[in-house]
């Protein structure tokens, strides 16, 4: 056959007979399609393959899918689940992509090697927030509103007002009003699994048993009182910046819908916090983090206006706690919890996935360490802080890197809350040719192990 011929018949063929398939169907019971983007529909069956641009119906029955990389995905009951771009090459290059959308009901995954290099190759979106990962395995379930529970290593649930990051274990629920991600003590419910003989094949996250479908969440909250540790981030009318941590002493908090900080006065430490709108909020119950705009902060009497500022906020760690992490020469390593999406003095904010970030401790040297890394406005900065414990509280010093002229300074405020330091949180700030003007935030971490040391001398 001649070459044009063949590029004649080749013309005539839809796009989608030479794509690579993303995966197949391991499984499914009931009436399961598949959709094209040109509305074209299939019966899916065991084997049969699927491609990117189609979107996945289970009507009353039941999927699960297997993707080049080794992904699997169980799709439960009224579930429609779109394959918006897939490549997989096996290369673990920046052109790998697995982007999803969850378009109405349930699904189980254990993510595969897409997004594993490269966390934002991955990415499922809904109607209401986007969830990429950081580790293997969750549930997440979309009705009025979003569940997201993870079951192993962590996932980060994001909306237009923050980002929340799940942990092991943990849930959270993203509201249809716009709200920030919230934590819940919820687990996501699925339907029951079918009643018919036929058996899926075994995947880890897929959990055989009568569910009911969530009707509820308990979302922690954080009571107005005493006993509160602060630390701030903040950027000025005059483009100025302030950065504040109250040290040992500690203040009154004021709470309102549990998360949102409304005020915040501590005589001790001369620090009075009075935001205008509380943009985005968020708590577990033990440490709150959340981002204001306008209103006025008052350090050592001097009165200052605000155009935004950052916060974390918690009980401070008790005395008695910090003094046998101390005596006993304990190091604590913790996690990312969640964050803010940091902001510019140059009007830019980042975006879902904007920040990573890693503290440790040695509480018995009072040392304290870090690194960071931040994204806005298409500027990545990333570098490693150092600094000291004081108390419930702790501040330090670094540089980072992506500058026009050289390495920006990082400054550090932060705190510890609950018991045994459990939770610290911190504040930023990037000062310098960022590119973006100065660079606010705040991140917040959980303890994920405490290990004592010997100090030299035979301590």
């Amino acid at each position: 056959m001649r070459p044009r011929l063949l590029l004649a018949i080749a013309a005539t063929l839809p796009i989608t007979a030479f794509a690579a398939p993303a995966g197949k169907v391991d499984f499914t019971a009931g009436n399961v399609t598949a959709v094209t983007a040109d509305g074209k529909t299939r019966t899916l069956t065991k084997g049969a393959e699927i491609t990117s641009g189609e979107t996945i119906d289970t009507g009353s029955g039941r999927a699960q899918l297997r993707f080049s990389d080794g992904a699997q995905v169980s799709l439960q009951p009224q579930t429609q689940f779109r394959i918006d771009e897939y490549k997989y090459s096996g290369k673990g290059n920046e052109e790998e992509k697995g982007f999803f959308s969850l378009i109405k009901g349930g699904l189980r995954t254990i993510t595969g090697l897409v997004g594993k290099k490269d966390r934002d190759n991955y990415r499922v979106t809904t109607s209401v927030a986007t969830i990429g990962i950081r580790g293997t395995e969750y549930t997440a379930a979309l009705g009025e509103g979003l569940n997201v529970t993870t079951g192993e290593g962590s996932v980060e649930v994001c909306n237009a007002a923050g980002c929340l990051i799940l942990n092991s274990g943990d849930s959270g629920f993203v509201a249809p009003s716009g709200a920030a991600p919230a934590r819940t003590e919820t687990k996501t419910s699925l339907p029951p699994a079918a009643t018919n003989n036929s058996t899926p094949p075994t995947l880890k996250a897929e959990i055989n048993q009568a569910e009911t479908p969530v009707t509820k969440t308990t979302t922690p909250s954080l009571a107005s009182g005493s006993g509160y540790a602060l630390a701030l981030s903040a950027s000025g009318d005059d483009a100025s910046y302030y950065m504040e941590t109250t040290g040992g002493t500690t203040g009154t908090a004021t709470f309102a819908s549990g998360s949102k900080l409304t005020h915040y006065e501590s005589n001790a430490a001369g620090v009075v916090v009075e935001p205008d709108s509380v943009t985005g909020a968020w708590t577990d119950g033990t440490i709150g983090w959340g981002v204001w705009t306008g209103g006025s902060i008052a350090l050592s009497e001097e009165q200052s206006p605000t155009y935004f500022g950052h916060y974390v906020v918690g009980k401070a760690t008790p005395d008695a706690d910090l003094l046998a992490l101390e005596t006993n020469n304990m190091v604590g390593t913790y996690s990312l919890l969640g964050y803010t999406l940091p902001s510019s003095s140059g009007g830019q904010t980042g975006a879902a996935g904007s920040v990573s970030a890693t503290l440790t401790t040695n509480f018995g040297t009072g040392a304290i360490n870090g690194n960071l890394s931040v994204a806005v406005g298409g500027t990545s900065h990333s570098g490693n802080w150092s600094g000291s414990i004081s108390g419930a509280s702790f501040t330090g010093s670094g540089s980072m890197n992506g500058c026009g002229d050289g390495a920006c300074g990082l400054g550090v405020a932060g705190i510890f809350s609950g018991a045994n330091a459990a939770r610290a949180g911190m504040t930023y700030k990037i000062i310098g040719n960022t590119g973006v003007g100065n660079i606010h935030g705040a991140a917040v971490f959980k303890n994920t192990g405490m290990t004592s040391v010997v100090l030299d001398g035979g301590v």
